[in-house]
C-alpha cells in the first residue's frame, strides 16, 4: 500500500474520473470542528485545497447549492443518488429523507436499525444496502417502500465487525469491517460472505476509481 494522505482524513468522494475530494480535520477546540477540503490528483499524485463548493458538487451534484440550503449539516449526512436521479440524504441518527433534482422533499422518515442509524449506505438498483456498527450487521432495504427485505451479519456468529464504508462493484457489496481491520465480500445474489482484503489497524472507508483502489484507516489514506 502507499499513503496517500496522513492521519485527519474524515471522508472521501471520488471526484470525476481525476481522483477524489476528502474532507480532513484541522483542528478542534470545545465542542466544534474546523475542517479543510483536500483534491487527491492521480495525474499529478498531489493533494491541492479544494473550496467548500468543490465538495459541495461533488457531494450533491450540479444543484449543490439548492441542497446546501435544504441540507443543514452537509458535513455529517451521506448522500446517494438513485437510477432516476433523486437524491437519497440520512443522517448518522438516522434522520433520512429523499429529494428530487430541486431539492424537493418526496419523502422523509427515519432509518433505524435496533434504535440506531446506519454507518453508510449504498444503492443498487431498487435496494437499499445500509451498514450498523452497533448492531455488527448489513441491512437491505426497498428503496420505494423502505421496508427491510434482508439482514446479514449479528447473532453469536456475526459475518461483520463494525461495518461501516460501503462500495458495490458489481454484484459485490465491500463491507469495511474497523472491528476486524478487514474488508469483506458479500456476493448480492448468493448472499455469500468472504474476505476481500486485510489490514492491521482498522479500515473505514473504501472507494474506487477506474483502477484505483483507496482506503480510509486510521492512520490516514492509502491506495491498494
Amino acid at each position: 500500500m502507499k499513503r496517500l494522505y496522513a492521519k485527519g482524513a474524515i471522508h472521501m468522494l471520488p471526484a470525476n474520473n481525476d481522483g477524489f475530494i476528502f474532507a480532513a480535520m484541522q483542528s478542534a477546540y470545545e465542542d466544534k470542528v474546523v475542517v479543510s477540503y483536500k483534491l487527491f490528483s492521480f495525474e499529478t499524485g498531489a493533494v491541492s485545497p479544494v473550496t467548500r463548493s468543490v465538495y459541495l458538487l461533488a457531494k450533491f451534484g450540479n444543484n449543490f447549492k439548492v441542497f446546501e440550503r435544504q441540507v443543514k449539516d452537509y458535513l455529517n449526512c451521506k448522500v446517494l443518488q438513485t437510477a432516476d436521479r433523486k437524491s437519497f440524504v440520512f443522517f448518522p441518527n438516522g434522520d433520512a429523507a429523499a429529494y428530487d433534482s430541486e431539492a424537493g422533499t418526496l419523502w422523509s422518515g427515519s432509518l433505524i436499525y435496533k434504535e440506531k442509524g446506519p454507518a453508510d449506505g449504498i444503492i443498487s438498483g431498487r435496494q437499499l444496502w445500509c451498514s450498523f456498527p452497533e448492531s455488527d450487521s448489513v441491512v437491505r432495504y426497498n428503496i420505494r417502500t423502505m421496508r427491510e427485505e434482508l439482514r446479514i451479519g449479528g447473532g453469536k456468529t456475526p459475518a461483520f465487525s463494525q461495518p461501516e464504508g460501503l462500495w458495490l462493484i458489481n454484484d459485490s457489496l465491500l463491507v469495511c469491517n474497523a472491528g476486524t481491520c478487514r474488508i469483506r465480500e458479500i456476493n448480492i445474489n448468493a448472499y455469500t460472505v468472504q474476505d476481500y482484503a486485510v489490514f492491521e489497524e482498522p479500515v473505514h472507508q473504501y472507494i474506487k476509481v477506474n483502477s484505483n483502489e483507496i482506503v480510509l484507516l486510521d492512520s490516514g489514506i492509502y491506495r491498494l
